[in-house]
């Protein structure tokens, strides 16, 4: 067991190393460090078990850890994934909310402008419902996360007339809280059934955060191809642990 960790602690380094170096995979990166690490402390652990008995009792322990731990990534990952194929939805809705990303100085970030393409596929055959972007200003945008995505869609032929610009919410929770407030503000019945884009592997938590039977959501992909494959292959196992962290510490965290 020991030549075994040994043999992938400088693996998984290895391969955190080029996680780190490519955009995007900063999560990936992390994991792989800490599995570095673990692989490091079980070493020595196996290295000291052969004499002392704490050192086999920590390692066991640890390892029954482990494989708890990855038990329940594997269930949320499924949890996520059954979500994500379960987004597409065509039941008949009031209006859209767009949950906000990322922006790069005035420009949409990757994540941003797949949803704002996947809202415009959403819209194509609904061409009178209103449409909420939510999002307000982060660190280091020029602009607000709804006026980037209100700029974006008028660009791509949508009428602004029907574009709402919520400004206030940094996180889903508060996409959709916020949201609310506006349909009421404006005559609409916030219990209605409305639609709500997001990323796909982030559908089902939006919907929990959603808190009502109401929200339909509609996943948006990143495009084709080796990277954008390994980028969405990171942003899944992220959600598990974003998942896990809305679980047990009731904290939205977002991308």
């Amino acid at each position: 067991m020991k030549r075994i960790f040994i043999s992938l602690m400088p693996v998984c380094a290895g391969l955190g190393c080029v996680a780190l170096a490519v955009p995007g995979l900063r999560f990936s990166a992390l994991l792989l460090f800490c599995a570095a690490l673990f692989c490091g402390v079980m070493a020595a652990l196996s290295h000291f078990a052969e004499t002392k008995r704490w050192a086999k009792v920590c390692r066991s322990v640890l390892l029954a850890l482990f494989c708890a731990g990855f038990a329940l990534f594997a269930v949320l990952e499924g949890v996520v994934l059954t979500g994500a194929r379960g987004a597409a939805d065509d039941a008949p809705v009031d209006c859209v909310i767009v949950l906000g990303a990322g922006v790069n100085g005035t420009e949409p970030s990757l994540i941003l402008w797949s949803r704002l393409n996947a809202t415009l596929d959403y819209i194509a055959d609904k061409p009178d419902i209103p449409i909420i972007v939510s999002g307000c200003r982060g660190a280091g945008e020029a602009i607000s996360e709804a006026e980037c995505m209100y700029r974006w869609l008028i660009a791509h032929g949508v009428d602004g007339r029907r574009i709402w610009k919520e400004e206030r919410a940094s996180s889903t929770r508060t996409n959709f809280a916020y949201s609310y407030a506006m349909m009421a503000e404006r005559g609409m019945d916030p219990s209605a059934d409305f639609a709500f884009v997001t990323s796909d592997f982030h559908v089902y938590r939006s919907r929990m955060l959603a808190d009502t039977s109401a929200a339909h959501g509609v996943g948006a992909h990143l495009p084709r191809g080796a990277y954008f494959s390994i980028l969405t292959a990171n942003y899944y196992v992220r959600e598990a642990f974003a998942l896990a962290n809305e679980f047990l510490l009731k904290v939205d965290l977002d991308i």
